[in-house]
């Protein structure tokens, strides 16, 4: 009787010390981000296809940013910013609602995202073109705290910054 009580003690034991060792999935895990194959335009929107993973709808704050920038002098590296693009469309018309609302349930989503115009930007080229546009995606996830300028203190995040072929109707 005393030999099987040692084994059940031993098994909640080691139970609980497995349990508090290991982090819950939620708070180790980064979300991902990845263009996903389609980047079609129109004059005044575009939609883009993204790959996505977070992890928590619970948190204050969740929040998606896709860029799509177009210019002779944009790229991946040291030209990513809108000052090099003549022409910019992203999320921010409609951020984090209807189809740019974010799923973070720990779940791939594969999902299209609609662009328009970025906001106060003035465009050298009114409409996107068919041919090469940097692609940023940002997924953030379980943010709680943010510094005095905005940026995120905490949470996850994953970026991917590609160059991509416009097809322009």
């Amino acid at each position: 009787m005393k030999l099987r009580r040692l084994g059940v003690g031993l098994a909640l034991a080691t139970a609980t010390l497995v349990a508090t060792a290991m982090p819950a999935r939620a708070e180790t895990s980064q979300p991902t981000a990845a263009f996903s194959g389609q980047l079609i335009a129109a004059p005044g929107v575009a939609i883009v296809r993204i790959a996505y993973t977070c992890y928590s709808n619970d948190s204050p704050m969740n929040h998606l940013f896709v860029g799509l920038k177009q210019g002779p002098e944009v790229n991946t590296t040291d030209h990513s910013s809108s000052q090099f693009a003549q022409t910019f469309y992203s999320t921010n018309w409609l951020s984090d609602a209807g189809p740019n609302k974010l799923r973070c349930d720990g779940r791939a989503h594969t999902q299209i995202i609609v662009l328009k115009p970025q906001p106060g930007f003035q465009p050298t080229v009114n409409r996107l073109q068919n041919g090469l546009a940097l692609v940023q995606i940002c997924v953030y996830d379980n943010v709680t705290q943010f510094s005095p300028d905005g940026e995120p203190l905490d949470g996850g995040f994953a970026a991917s910054y590609t160059m991509e072929q416009v097809r322009a109707f």
